[in-house]
């Protein structure tokens, strides 16, 4: 077995990691009494765990697995097939679980026996990885299982409800049945733990800056609240929201909220690695189970970037009274790592609320809502706010991103063709697409027909928008330098010209994967006397980066952009430093990890928003691709997006929907049958 995973590793059919780990097992029980059927198959099961771990999925769920897509193997390598089955004699996958019954590497009983596999209810994971779905599964249902909040009685509810929801605030933009928010707010005042999802523009920053506040005046100001996010793009967009929904509502739904309740609110927001206390090379945080948090309630935002062994460590830090809100978008893409957790809890909005719950909100918000007479613990956390004004007149923006969530390929695609119809001429059009396929039709000759040939086209079709696009910022950083004027004065200036566009990759290698992209743009802007350097590793003025590691000396973050720029000093020398945009500023020596940022990952992307997004899809189909993806790419535009496609990609990608194997919600229903 360990011949054929070489080959599948030589081949890069999978990773080194998947072998490496196969190898780990075959060497723990080669001198121990097992026939070869058992040691092949631990070695299979070990490569697969593996391998669908770095799919990201946090189990492989036996029950669901056909063997026909092992490794997912291309057709052409479907010989090794065979060579797998001979090797376990051709055991049927029902019965794996039981002949690993007292193997070595594999505990079926995980609470009470650490083995470096678990292999419980046709489920198959990495020990640790388990332990972190489990202890999730068992800090929810405890928190859940605390009694509702009935200190507050629900006279004060509702006075509370009405001076934070005012009748004469109508926003008939939203166009909803029920009032979401509302329901949200009430529902996160009697619960413990809260899980209010929605897509852009749903208020969700809204409703929990309205919840705070509610919670804070019922509390007489006394609660000590903390705000985090996985990222340090998404933590400095926190604040910025919470600070505009704060201000929206004392401004302009005049709100009154007494300077004590204000300064209870907390308009700073940080990383959950920041929060915890992170190390780097340690397992241990600074904050865990034996020394708890001290905080009575954790806003967590954009919670579905958050992968299930940082979510493991964020909840070990929490006291058991400590209230728990997540916000997110269960349709993003989910964390870069594995795990789905917002997408796991969201599969509970199969059932109505309990009639319990359904009471207590009709006579708070006056809400009449679906229900049944059991109670689901998690369901009647779960709150999904519909309705959107994130795009305001910018209507088709959401348009496209509902239709590509629906998966309709077709529909979406004909959106773009048929608002380009109606829309010919139109400067700052709201949805634009530039065609690959067309383009290369109208550029190109047969005798260049290559795949490689349509790749380098496309490519360059991107390199002359984004151009033509950066061209502004960096000119407006050329006049600032030239006229020597102060650059902590301007900065706000600069990374508001710099955030007008941005340019999205799905991939990050490629001819149009991000590094190749950032390369093409950095050269391009030279020859066109924009930027100065002598080879694009270079630093120089202007040049964009993002931070790839979290730096907790620094208090960089993960995703943090920042823009080389330079000062002339009063010997005449100039003196460059990397400048962020809340105006911190570093010299380049002491920046961590990085690359630039002319182009980079939709995954990164996550937690920002800008003017101008440019969504940027491969010439070729792509294992990557996925609706999601899509979604999460175009749903950064506040005012336009633009898509780079062709219509085959666009068809694969938003027809394919991303679902990660998880046993949370298995082990959720379990541990509340008990």
């Amino acid at each position: 077995m360990l011949t054929i995973l070489s080959q599948l590793k030589e081949k890069q059919l999978i990773q080194a990691s998947d072998y490496y780990f196969a190898k780990l097992i075959a060497d723990k029980q080669q001198n121990l009494d097992y026939s070869p059927q058992v040691k092949n198959l631990a070695i299979l099961l070990a490569a697969l765990c593996s391998f669908h771990y770095q799919q990201g999925h946090t189990c492989l769920k036996l029950a669901n697995f056909a063997f026909k897509n092992i490794f997912n193997l291309p057709y052409v390598e479907r010989g090794y097939l065979d060579e797998i089955k001979d090797k376990i004699e051709n055991l049927a996958i029902s019965k794996w679980q039981e002949l690993l019954i007292d193997h070595i590497a594999f505990t079926q009983d995980p609470v009470h026996e650490a083995k470096p596999l678990v292999l419980q209810n046709n489920r198959l994971y990495f020990y640790r990885i388990w332990q972190d779905e489990y202890r999730i599964a068992e800090f929810l249902i405890q928190t859940m299982q605390q009694k509702e909040n009935q200190s507050v009685s629900l006279e004060k509810t509702q006075m509370i409800l009405q001076k934070y929801f005012p009748a004469e605030y109508e926003d008939n933009s939203l166009q909803q049945t029920h009032n979401w928010q509302k329901i949200a707010v009430a529902t996160a005042i009697h619960q413990p733990f809260c899980v209010v999802t929605g897509g852009p523009g749903t208020g969700k920053t809204t409703t929990v800056t309205r919840l705070l506040l509610a919670l804070q005046e019922l509390a007489e100001g006394k609660l000590i609240i903390r705000l985090v996010a996985p990222t340090g793009k998404a933590s400095d967009r926190l604040k910025i929201s919470m600070q505009n929904s704060f201000n929206l509502l004392t401004e302009k739904e005049h709100i009154h909220v007494s300077e004590q309740i204000k300064n209870a609110i907390p308009f700073n927001a940080e990383t959950i690695h920041s929060l915890i206390g992170v190390r780097f090379f340690e397992e241990k945080t600074k904050y865990n189970k034996r020394n708890p948090l001290p905080i009575d309630l954790l806003v967590v935002d954009e919670a579905s970037m958050v992968d299930l062994s940082l979510m493991a460590k964020l909840l070990q830090a929490l006291k058991p009274t400590c209230r728990l809100i997540l916000l997110g978008d269960k349709d993003q893409l989910s964390s870069v790592e594995a795990g789905a957790i917002l997408a796991e809890l969201g599969t509970f909005r199969q059932y109505p609320i309990s009639s319990k719950l359904a009471d207590y909100l009709q006579q708070t918000t006056g809400e009449k809502l679906e229900s049944q007479a059991n109670k689901n613990l998690i369901r009647d956390c779960l709150c999904n706010l519909e309705g959107s004004r994130r795009f305001g007149k910018h209507i088709y923006i959401g348009k496209l991103a509902k239709l590509i969530n629906q998966q309709q390929s077709a529909a979406s695609w004909q959106l773009f063709e048929q608002y380009q119809q109606e829309n010919t001429g139109k400067e700052n059009a709201e949805i634009n697409l530039i065609d690959f396929a067309a383009e290369y039709a109208k550029g190109s000759t047969d005798e260049q027909s290559s795949k490689h040939h349509y790749a380098q086209y496309c490519a360059e079709l991107v390199v002359q928008s984004a151009v033509q696009n950066y061209a502004e910022y960096l000119q407006l950083i050329q006049k600032i330098t030239e006229h020597n004027l102060p650059i902590k004065s301007h900065i706000a200036d600069i990374f508001a010209a710099f955030n007008k566009v941005r340019f999205l990759t799905a991939l990050r290698v490629g001819e149009l994967g991000s590094e190749n992209l950032n390369q093409l743009i950095a050269e391009r802007l030279r020859q066109k006397g924009l930027v100065q350097f002598n080879h694009s590793r270079d630093f120089y003025l202007g040049k964009p980066i993002i931070i790839t590691e979290n730096n907790s000396r620094l208090g960089l973050a993960n995703g943090d952009i920042a823009l080389y720029l330079t000062e002339k000093q009063h010997d005449g020398s100039e003196k460059g430093y990397f400048w962020f945009e809340n105006g911190k500023a570093e010299l380049a020596s002491r920046i961590p990890n990085h690359s630039p940022a002319f182009t980079m990952t939709i995954h990164k992307s996550q937690g920002s928003e800008f003017a101008h997004t440019f969504v940027i899809l491969p010439s070729e189909p792509n294992p990557v691709l996925c609706k999601e993806l899509v979604y999460t790419g175009v749903t950064r535009a506040i005012n336009q997006v633009t898509v780079f496609s062709d219509q085959k990609v666009w068809n694969i990608a938003v027809n394919k929907a991303t679902e990660r194997q998880s046993g949370l919600g298995e082990v959720l229903e379990k541990l509340m049958a008990n």
